[in-house]
């Protein structure tokens, strides 16, 4: 269950916002395609962690992630909620508990090494649809990242070479490592639909965060 937005506000450090859990929900389900929005179990974040905010009927779990102070929706498929999934939940424990960023990707990376990290055992898919992106520091200050709607696919340990990718163009790596992801951005024409369709959205969590667009 949800802390009181007071109690959340006191103890959760500033690059993981509790938001409002109508917020959060819509905001998770903004990183999937439409037809999947419905069936999709939500996670939300509280003063303690992640905890369910509803069930699923299919196959895909989406989160509102704060990992190393991004904040981004993120809906993975069956494969990611086993395998990557955890690494998020296990952060935000950590960052919540006063673990620094640094810290807590020298825990994941050990974690990966020591077997209680696995990468993907398939290929599979995760979507970052929404073209919300913030990076928030340790002191709050928000940053908001150019919109890249994309899917990613997981590709363990490959690198741009192996795929022919370039950062920017139509596909590329996101990072080398075991938790490695193929980005494929959208379309201009998707792109821009997805941008007009989540304009409200997105201003509701720049007024809840207190985001000031530098224009």
């Amino acid at each position: 269950m949800l802390g009181s937005p007071a109690f959340a506000q006191q103890t959760a450090p500033a690059d993981q916002p509790v938001l409002p859990r109508d917020l959060e929900i819509e905001l998770a389900l903004n990183a999937a395609p439409k037809h999947l929005r419905e069936g999709a179990a939500v996670l939300v974040l509280d003063a303690g962690g992640y905890v369910k905010a509803r069930e699923g009927s299919n196959a895909f779990t989406c989160v509102v992630s704060r990992r190393g102070g991004d904040v981004f929706p993120v809906c993975w498929d069956a494969e990611g909620v086993k395998s990557l999934l955890p690494i998020e939940l296990d952060a935000a424990k950590a960052r919540l508990a006063g673990r620094t960023n640094a810290e807590i990707e020298q825990t994941v990376a050990a974690g990966f090494k020591a077997g209680r990290y696995r990468a993907p055992s398939r290929t599979g898919i995760a979507y970052m649809l929404s073209p919300l992106r913030y990076r928030i520091d340790e002191q709050g200050h928000a940053v908001r990242a150019n919109p890249n709607p994309h899917v990613m696919f997981y590709g363990p340990n490959l690198t741009d070479s192996d795929i022919g990718g370039a950062r920017g163009s139509v596909v590329f790596m996101n990072k080398v490592g075991p938790d490695g992801m193929i980005i494929v951005p959208v379309g201009v024409t998707e792109r821009a639909t997805i941008i007009e369709e989540s304009q409200s959205l997105v201003d509701r969590f720049e007024r809840h965060v207190g985001y000031t667009s530098a224009r």
